[in-house]
């Protein structure tokens, strides 16, 4: 994506199982490696860490 992600789209390089086609690759973005999951954003689910991914996104989308 080389003009960046929107908010509410989905990544181009995540694959079927959800995991990241380029992970650990060095075209990967910067901003996708300092992405740091703790707990508290992982919740007990995977539901829950993707609602608190979308609010982060949210959060960070340009005016």
């Amino acid at each position: 994506m080389p003009h960046g992600k929107p908010a509410g789209v989905r990544c181009v390089q995540l694959g079927p199982d959800e995991r990241c086609l380029i992970f650990g690759q060095p075209e990967r973005p910067a901003v996708c490696a300092s992405l740091q999951p703790e707990p508290a954003m992982c919740g007990e689910q995977r539901s829950h860490a993707m609602i608190f991914l979308a609010q982060l996104e949210a959060l960070t989308q340009p005016g």
